[in-house]
């Protein structure tokens, strides 16, 4: 009965995994802090966690949100873009 269970709960784990990983398909997503200094953030340089760096247009509305939401948790998904017509 115990190899029944531990081979059920083996399965269902990696059938999570594999769905997770086919539902990711074409897109990535980095999570962390937002942070930049006020001569980065005004030249439009913000590092999300420590593996990613943004780099935005100065003077647009995102880096605008950017700056306001520095020191604060944020999630960026990147993917592609759907083709235009």
């Amino acid at each position: 009965m115990r190899l029944f269970l531990f081979v059920c709960l083996s399965l269902a784990v990696l059938l999570l995994g594999l769905g997770r990983t086919i539902d990711a398909g074409d897109q990535m997503s980095i999570s962390g802090f937002v942070s930049a200094t006020d001569q980065d953030a005004s030249e439009g340089y913000f590092a999300v966690g420590g593996d990613a760096l943004v780099v935005v247009k100065p003077q647009s509305g995102l880096q605008r949100w950017l700056t306001a939401h520095s020191g604060q948790r944020i999630r960026v998904t990147l993917e592609p873009a759907a083709p235009e017509d």
